[in-house]
């Protein structure tokens, strides 16, 4: 190995590593600058742990749908876990389901066909 070619491709690794870090520096440094506009906060949403309906066919999705199922009731005595159709635990600890459609439901979730347990 020609040592002469070693030398000169460990000083180019060098100097690329070097303008690599002064790329980066620069990038901070400019970013840090602005323009003086307030970036605006983006709030993210909770995660449903009963959002998972990736298995769930188009048909499943379209009735889910209809009946304007959502994971968090907009009337808090109207919850999915004390309507007549809920069947606690059937797709693990936090989510139950229900007789009408299928695919995890929340239990502070809603639909149209929400009905008191009798």
């Amino acid at each position: 190995m020609n040592q002469n070619h070693s030398i000169s491709r460990k000083n180019f690794l060098k100097k690329v590593s070097m303008l690599g870090l002064a790329g980066a520096g620069a990038g901070v440094f400019l970013k840090g600058c602005g323009n003086g506009e307030e970036v605006p906060v983006v709030k993210e949403e909770p995660v449903d742990p009963c959002g998972d309906i990736s298995g769930l066919s188009e048909s499943d999705l379209m009735l889910r749908d209809a009946l304007q199922y959502v994971p968090e009731t907009p009337n808090p005595e109207q919850r999915c876990d004390n309507c007549e159709y809920w069947v606690g635990d059937q797709h693990g600890p936090q989510c139950g389901g229900c007789t009408l459609f299928a695919g995890p439901v929340n239990p502070a979730g809603w639909c149209a066909s929400w009905v008191p347990q009798s």
